[in-house]
């Protein structure tokens, strides 16, 4: 509660308290007779229920897709800004009665996981050309060079996934952070395509 929340997985967070409160539910049940026992059951099942109802706030303010974009927007929901340092706590945010304002938070929230894929999928694309190089190997007595090796059926594979999955992205509500990167990424993907056809026609 008063450690930062700074690099906080929101997703760990959430599977810990799940964990900690089924837990003491079943220690409740195991030392029901046990006196000293169960008072301490007890004391950890209301800390973790206590704790339960600020999970939703956490997921929101630790989403790792977040930008500076989405903090604005943030801050224009509730009057005032709310991006943490590396000191902000949980209770800090909790001080700031953000729960009125939650479901709006969330909304906001939930499109920055969205556009965070739609990024993280475009640098996967990039990724999948790392090492990936273009034989070339003599024709005949032409003087000239063509494309040989197991790579050319490789590239086209990865040519038409890629031209397939960037397409899709640019048709999703959430590219626009991306949009102009994006469709230069596809015009890479379609010039090379028409360069590699031209190259296997000759």
């Amino acid at each position: 509660m008063t450690g930062s929340i700074i690099g906080l997985n929101p997703e760990q967070v959430e599977n810990d308290v799940d964990t900690m409160w089924r837990t003491s539910y079943k220690f409740c049940k195991t030392y029901a007779d046990a006196g000293p026992l169960l008072k301490l059951a007890e004391a950890m099942k209301t800390t973790v229920g206590n704790f339960k109802p600020h999970v939703p706030l956490i997921s929101v303010l630790c989403n790792g897709g977040l930008r500076d974009r989405h903090w604005e927007q943030f801050a224009e929901c509730v009057g005032f800004s709310i991006k943490p340092h590396e000191k902000t706590s949980l209770t800090n945010m909790i001080e700031r009665n953000l729960e009125p304002y939650l479901p709006k938070l969330e909304e906001i929230s939930e499109s920055a996981s969205k556009e965070w894929s739609l990024e993280k999928n475009l640098e996967k694309q990039l990724g999948e050309w790392q090492g990936m190089n273009f034989e070339m190997q003599p024709y005949r007595d032409s003087g000239t060079s063509i494309l040989s090796g197991g790579a050319v059926d490789e590239i086209q594979t990865i040519l038409d996934d890629q031209i397939v999955k960037t397409q899709t992205m640019l048709a999703s509500p959430y590219i626009k952070p991306f949009e102009a990167r994006a469709k230069d990424w596809e015009a890479f993907l379609l010039i090379t395509q028409d360069v590699m056809d031209l190259w296997l026609k000759v």
